[in-house]
């Protein structure tokens, strides 16, 4: 009679469970967003718009405590204007990405993403 052969220690293969999962927590999906906008460079002494929009987690836009539609934004967005973005944390991803993907059609100098508790 044979004896019967082990196919790998158990600490080999242990060993090789610990790297493949070391190797899967590195694996990480990009979330990331292109946005091209027109042209970013600004002359020294040239007069722009400074936006400042809030996107709060029901989807709503607000200027100035003022709630805005996508139709009221358009005469703001469209005088190239340095935008700074908040963000509430509760936002929801999708939303954000919505809402860049729409500001993409518009001609914008700069655009600023910040966080609010």
């Amino acid at each position: 009679m044979r004896k019967r052969r082990e196919l790998g220690q158990s600490s080999d293969i242990a060993f090789l469970l610990i790297i493949f999962f070391l190797l899967l927590s590195g694996v990480t999906a990009s979330h990331s967003l292109d946005l091209n906008t027109s042209n970013s460079s600004i002359l020294v002494g040239e007069a722009q718009e400074h936006l400042e929009l809030t996107l709060k987690q029901d989807e709503t836009v607000l200027f100035q405590d003022r709630v805005l539609n996508n139709a009221e934004l358009t005469p703001f967005l469209n005088q190239k204007p340095h935008l700074t973005l908040s963000i509430e944390a509760a936002t929801d991803w999708q939303t954000v990405v919505s809402f860049l993907s729409l500001l993409e059609q518009y001609p914008l100098s700069s655009l600023s993403l910040e966080l609010l508790p």
